[in-house]
């Protein structure tokens, strides 16, 4: 008796192990092509040396473009694409494409859903949706809107590892900035 309830125990643990496993490797499988920077550039990396320079938010970051990028991705047509680096470490840590036109927009959900999914979060007017991994930590979240009104949208590519750095978030580095000025 005692050797068929060790067998029974030995095969329940085999079948929960193998279990797990499936399950984790299908947890694992969620949001494979989560992005993990743009165009070469990953996350949290330096200035490129083809970036151009222009102008600093202090709500974002340093924003930059590349001057011989490819203004498309597939069939839609971008008006501009702005790399944006921290304030202070200067890590790449988001991008936006700026495009014209809802034919635009159509084309990049169409994209942006046969390459990540069902977004996570769609707007009820359905302009504005968000992809995002299931299973933190996420390297990306990706945001996608249109606005009618202005016949304008943006799309959003932004690292969860890296993050923006505001003049509020390190107080004392802008006080080290400033000691030569004085």
């Amino acid at each position: 008796m005692k050797k068929i309830v060790s067998t029974l125990l030995i095969v329940l643990l085999i079948l929960a192990i193998f279990t797990s496993i499936l399950f984790a490797e299908e947890i694992k499988s969620t949001f494979q092509n989560e992005p993990d920077g743009f165009r070469g550039l990953k996350w949290g990396d330096a200035l490129a040396e083809d970036m151009v320079f222009v102008g600093t938010i202090s709500c974002e970051g340093s924003s930059y473009y590349r001057k011989d990028d490819k203004l498309n991705i597939g069939s839609a047509d971008l008006d501009y694409i702005f790399y944006i680096f921290n304030l202070y470490s200067n890590q790449f840590y988001k991008v936006r494409l700026i495009f014209t036109g809802k034919y635009n927009y159509d084309i990049l959900k169409i994209i942006f859903e046969g390459r990540f999914g069902e977004p996570i979060w769609k707007a009820e007017d359905g302009y504005s949706l968000q992809w995002m991994g299931e299973i933190e930590p996420h390297k990306a979240r990706i945001y996608l809107h249109f606005y009618p009104e202005k016949q304008r949208g943006s799309l959003q590519i932004v690292s969860e590892e890296i993050h923006r750095e505001t003049p509020e978030y390190d107080k004392q580095k802008e006080v080290e900035k400033a000691k030569e000025d004085f």
